[in-house]
């Protein structure tokens, strides 16, 4: 009875089927299998069915994972809906997420000018929004420094970060320029702003908030 089904295994192999499908059909084990299976010669042709049958079982793999991938990114949007809709963004909480972000991509010397750098519009869209929202400001204060590549066009990268900042470009510095080699090009970045604001005494309100705040949760 074995060996009939060794020899039942061994034709459907020379065909073209995989261990995969040979364990289903036979019901031994995939070890037997491949055991009776390692010497069986393949045509080009039951080749290609193994390995058609080996990547469409990859794709449903893929699939079942994205679809799982999917659905717990959708759970954890949902939540943080469900939190984002009950906050009330007062003036202290702006403030207090200001501070907090500040004292994560700011620099901490204020003795010149509040300085916030980073490469993500949207963290340099919201910092603004919060530095906008906690303080009233004098806009013609506001200063932006773009850190470029050379093989970005410094024209169409201050048009980009002006609809981000709301800054008028004639209140952007002289852009810095950083020299590659051209054989490697970051595709989609953007480059690296710098936003200054010009005022000691809301720079050390901004640090002493993140300060007392980090302190009081310790």
């Amino acid at each position: 009875m074995k060996k009939d089904l060794e020899i039942k295994t061994k034709k459907l192999r020379i065909q073209g089927y995989s261990i995969k499908e040979l364990h289903k059909i036979i019901g031994v084990s995939k070890s037997t299998i491949s055991r009776w299976i390692q010497n069986v010669p393949l045509s080009d042709k039951a080749m290609h069915r193994i390995q058609q049958n080996y990547t469409n079982g990859q794709l449903a793999s893929q699939k079942t994972i994205k679809e799982k991938t999917r659905q717990k990114n959708l759970e954890a949007d949902n939540f943080a809906i469900n939190i984002i809709n009950k906050v009330n963004l007062t003036s202290e909480i702006s403030l207090s997420l200001c501070a907090l972000i500040y004292q994560c991509e700011g620099s901490k010397n204020i003795k010149e000018s509040i300085t916030f750098t980073n490469s993500d519009p949207v963290l340099i869209k919201t910092f603004l929004y919060l530095f906008r929202n906690s303080f009233t400001i004098n806009e013609n204060k506001l200063k932006v420094l773009m850190h470029l590549h050379d093989y970005h066009n410094e024209e169409e990268q201050k048009e980009f970060w002006f609809k981000v900042t709301k800054i008028p470009k004639n209140q952007f510095y002289r852009s810095y320029l950083k020299k590659t080699d051209h054989k490697y090009k970051k595709e989609g970045y953007q480059g690296c702003v710098q936003i200054r604001y010009n005022d000691v005494v809301i720079g050390r309100k901004i640090n002493s908030v993140a300060k007392l705040f980090m302190e009081r949760y310790k």
